[in-house]
């Protein structure tokens, strides 16, 4: 997926539909995660900051989030001078990419106003993907799912899908994808399962939908299905093209493998990441 423009572009922007169960207005609500979840691998080593920049993350505060992630990093970092181990390396990895969506985020939130609708439109499936990768995060950390942060990102996601470009079917089935991921993490199965069927064979088969059907197939408990979609995704394209180590790791430490982690073939996937 060629997302590095309009990350760029949201990046410069930070720098200068309802809950799938009903909600009692005026009420905080969570949806308890039904599935198991697996191992969230920022669990690994505690950090009073990450903690609480989960938890404004969940409350949508993305500005303090991105501040106490980078108070976490600080500490781990620390600690990783003293005694360095792959936990605390991977957590720090991870703290740094979800500040930087923070960042992201509250750009995109003082800035959205302001901004022209084909600029919208261009962003529309980028916010939604970071929305959804922030609802993951949120609950692998917790085990729930904020019903606040479950509908923005369902609206997002519903948003990108109205506004995807005819000329590039591509968009309208990720977000479809991703529809079906998200409302499979808030424990609505049916509408995730109705999300996947419009997604036709042939659409299935394309290389280019690999990753968000492997997610989707994930957040559904189809982990056979998403762990050959996923090393499909990997794997198709030639050595000298494939994902940069950066790139890799990212994707190794995304909150939809959680209950893949210790199976072999999805560590085998990842084990170059043991050379950098």
């Amino acid at each position: 997926m060629q997302v590095m423009g309009l990350i760029a572009l949201l990046w410069a922007l930070a720098v200068p539909s309802a809950p799938s169960v009903p909600v009692e207005e005026g009420r905080t609500t969570e949806i308890v995660a039904g599935p198991p979840l697996g191992a969230a691998l920022e669990r690994a080593v505690d950090s009073d900051a990450y903690a609480l920049a989960v938890a404004n993350d969940r409350d949508e505060h993305w500005s303090e989030a991105a501040g106490l992630y980078q108070q976490a990093i600080a500490d781990w970092s620390s600690q990783y001078r003293h005694d360095p181990t792959p936990d605390l390396e991977r957590a720090i990895f991870k703290a740094d990419r979800e500040r930087q969506r923070s960042q992201l985020l509250a750009g995109v939130q003082a800035q959205r106003d302001k901004l022209p609708p084909a600029t919208l439109r261009a962003l529309a499936l980028e916010r939604g993907r970071i929305y959804r990768v922030k609802l993951m995060s949120v609950r692998a950390y917790t085990g729930a799912v904020p019903v606040g942060l479950f509908a923005r990102t369902r609206r997002e996601l519903e948003e990108a899908l109205r506004l995807a470009d005819s000329t590039k079917p591509g968009a309208e089935t990720e977000a479809r994808l991703l529809l079906c991921a998200t409302r499979a993490a808030g424990g609505d199965r049916m509408g995730a399962r109705l999300e996947l069927a419009h997604v036709g064979t042939g659409e299935r088969q394309d290389p280019g939908t690999a990753l968000p059907l492997a997610t989707c197939q994930a957040a559904l408990g189809n982990l056979e299905q998403a762990l050959s979609l996923l090393e499909s995704y990997v794997r198709r394209q030639p050595v000298e093209q494939r994902l940069d180590p950066f790139a890799l790791r990212d994707l190794y430490l995304a909150n939809d493998w959680d209950r893949l982690r210790g199976n072999r073939r999805f560590e085998t996937l990842f084990s170059r990441l043991r050379r950098y």
